[in-house]
């Protein structure tokens, strides 16, 4: 027994274990994988890490094969092999992490603020096991997805192990991973030709590292009035308080994706929702619109009070004034460009009338006919 590494004409396997029969993990890595292996790492009988750097990804992935104690094992051997568990990830983890194995546990289903581990498809609504909560405990402080919930499978292709009188059927084999959206797909092996009561689960890694998808935000060009400038700031002032605590886990280009989105989204709401008014507004109005607002969040008093309302008036009738000259120069842009009008009135109409309700008219005839 031991650790030993062999290589066979069309793979390498890798195993550690000590008690025959019993415990021992290992690896199965086809050859043309040979060139990319960084290392294997025999943690104990029941870890091993793989260290693999493959062509097209950008950082290393770390795989690390598990077998777990049972139920009926002691806390004291559990909260070792977790301990072990633990310390692998932080003394020979790269960046991307795989951790599959035989967790002996069942997970139940997934409870409140379990979302980021837990995806919306597990087998059993059985209670959570003891096993079961030191694997969630593990998932959650090492930011990692059990695969086997993320995606949607009928319950028949989802358990991993049959007790032996054949009565049972049970999940307690998983993979976990902090790359999910890495994988297209996990799946169960039936029939596999070997003497055992489990059933192998295969997941499928991209064979190339997804690009980080920028967001979609629409690129038309913005036209930001300079009256706005002061409260689009404002606004994105009070978004960004959340910079912090939302791209805390965050790599730089995400970052950066994060905010793009928030100055770009921020900017539109803005522009979308007063472009027609300040647009139509000539720059008198607009002055005169910004004196009332100091005004009226000044002192209250009769002088306020008087000015307030004399230039209130001027407001109303330059506002009067801006829009006739909007719709003139709307109508006269679509000429030149068209030779029509039709596009013009379908621009500078803004309000939709509704309908009267079917039943508001029924009930009015009725009462006539009364």
């Amino acid at each position: 027994m031991g650790e030993n590494i062999v290589a066979h004409p069309d793979f390498i396997l890798y195993h550690i274990g000590e008690t025959p029969g019993n415990h021992g993990v290992g690896f199965l890595v086809k050859k043309y994988l040979a060139k990319h292996i960084d290392g294997f790492h025999g943690v104990s009988e029941r870890i091993a890490l793989l260290n693999l750097k493959l062509p097209d990804y950008k950082d290393p992935w770390t795989i690390i094969q598990i077998y777990s104690p049972t139920e009926q094992a002691d806390m004291e051997t559990i909260g070792q092999f977790y301990q072990d568990l633990n310390k692998a990830l932080q003394t020979y983890a790269h960046k991307n992490i795989i951790v599959m194995g035989d967790f002996n546990g069942q997970i139940g289903e997934r409870q409140r603020d379990e979302d980021a581990i837990i995806g919306p498809y597990t087998y059993s609504s059985k209670p959570r096991s003891r096993n079961g909560k030191m694997l969630m405990d593990f998932a959650m402080e090492n930011n990692l997805t059990i695969l086997n919930t993320v995606f949607k499978k009928k319950k028949n292709r989802m358990w991993t192990w049959l007790s032996p009188d054949g009565k049972s059927k049970n999940q307690i084999d998983f993979i976990l991973t902090n790359k999910h959206k890495f994988f297209p797909s996990i799946n169960v092996i039936n029939n596999l030709n070997f003497n055992t009561n489990h059933r192998m689960v295969r997941a499928e890694l991209n064979s190339s590292q997804p690009k980080n998808p920028r967001p979609k935000i629409s690129r038309e060009n913005i036209k930001i009035n300079k009256h706005l400038i002061g409260e689009i700031a404002n606004s994105l002032n009070s978004k960004l308080k959340d910079y912090k605590y939302e791209t805390k886990d965050a790599d730089t280009q995400d970052k950066y994706n994060w905010l793009e989105n928030k100055i770009a989204t921020t900017t539109k709401e803005h522009s979308k929702r007063k472009e027609n008014l300040y647009n139509r507004m000539t720059e008198k109005t607009v002055n005169l619109l910004n004196q009332r607002a100091v005004l009226i969040s000044a002192k209250n008093t009769g002088k306020n009070r008087k000015e307030i309302a004399r230039i209130s008036k001027e407001i109303k009738e330059n506002i009067r004034k801006d829009r006739r000259q909007h719709r003139m120069e709307t109508i006269e842009r679509h000429i030149r460009q068209t030779g029509g009008i039709k596009k013009a009135y379908k621009e500078l109409t803004n309000k939709k009338e509704w309908i009267v309700k079917m039943k508001d008219r029924e009930e009015k005839r009725s009462e006539e006919n009364w």
